[in-house]
């Protein structure tokens, strides 16, 4: 975990061995920055974290650093300038996420941007070159040149099985959203369909390459939440889509399957006010909720 002091210190990192009883103060990341992201770590030893520095119309500022020793050192390996483009750089150009990385040498960084190409980049020399990773429409055809829209960081689950949301899509307001599998590591990035024209409400779950959930409902144009919301499973990595169930809770839910049977969704529901954990042993089947809530906070010094 990263911990962000105030005034522009240099974050601190912290790393646990023991399933997080006990947290061990690790390196510092040395840049002034507003704050920086959990690391992202591809092994024991190896991982990167990335540090934000600010936005400004439409555009921010980031570093990422890399670790090979845990965490006890971090050395700054990319950093946007806004006086000029570097090639091979991540442009200033565009609010960005975080750096994620599916490999030893494979990264990506997602993000929003007002026009032009998706803000979705990638590298494959461990973060320190960088170059822009094309994305097809939300139908599967032509490619994405200019979009006003945003990409949630992509999600592995082996170096070559990956997913990923897209909304605000160019097109009829049905399209706006969009996820995104791969399977050859990010060479390719396909859309997936859901049936009855409903779309994806978030990336898409995967347990493993071929077994994942995601959920899906109907965008109304004006209306909001999502209607007709149902929970789909996949046993062909994305191919087709199966319903597996209706429960109004899911509506706005985020999904956790630890296996193609055993999953959980988190909730926070408005009338009334209220937090959910839901629990499915049975693929999504069925579901049975609890009020969530804390059982011990810690609070961490420098």
């Amino acid at each position: 975990m990263t911990w962000s002091p105030h005034n522009r210190a240099w974050p601190i990192t912290y790393r646990t061995t023991d399933g997080g009883r006990a947290w061990t103060r690790m390196g510092s990341i040395s840049i002034a920055a507003i704050g920086a992201f959990a690391p992202d770590m591809v092994t024991g030893q190896l991982g990167r974290v990335s540090a934000y520095l600010g936005a400004a119309g439409g555009s921010s500022g980031m570093a990422i650093f890399r670790t090979t020793n845990g965490g006890a050192h971090w050395r700054l390996i990319e950093l946007t300038d806004y006086n000029k483009q570097t090639p091979g750089a991540i442009p200033f150009g565009c609010d960005k996420g975080h750096a994620v990385f599916s490999s030893a040498s494979t990264g990506w960084v997602a993000g929003s941007c007002a026009g032009g190409r998706p803000a979705f980049w990638v590298s494959h020399d461990g973060g320190r070159t960088w170059r822009h990773q094309p994305l097809p429409g939300p139908s599967g055809t032509g490619t994405l040149t200019n979009c006003q829209c945003g990409f949630t960081a992509p999600v592995f689950t082996s170096p070559k099985d990956g997913a990923l949301l897209a909304s605000d899509l160019p097109g009829r307001p049905a399209l706006s959203v969009a996820a995104y599998l791969t399977h050859d590591g990010g060479q390719t990035w396909t859309p997936i369909h859901l049936p009855g024209g409903r779309v994806p409400l978030q990336a898409p779950d995967f347990v493993n390459g071929e077994q994942g959930f995601v959920i899906g409902g109907r965008h109304l144009y004006g209306v909001h939440p999502p209607r007709d919301v149902r929970l789909y499973a996949t046993t062909d990595g994305g191919a087709t889509w199966i319903p597996q169930s209706a429960n109004a809770l899911l509506n706005q839910a985020a999904l956790d399957f630890v296996t193609p049977a055993a999953g959980f969704a988190s909730v926070i529901s408005y009338t009334p006010f209220r937090s959910h954990l839901l629990e499915t042993r049975d693929g999504g089947a069925t579901w049975t909720s609890g009020p969530a809530r804390f059982t011990r906070l810690r609070y961490f010094a420098p």
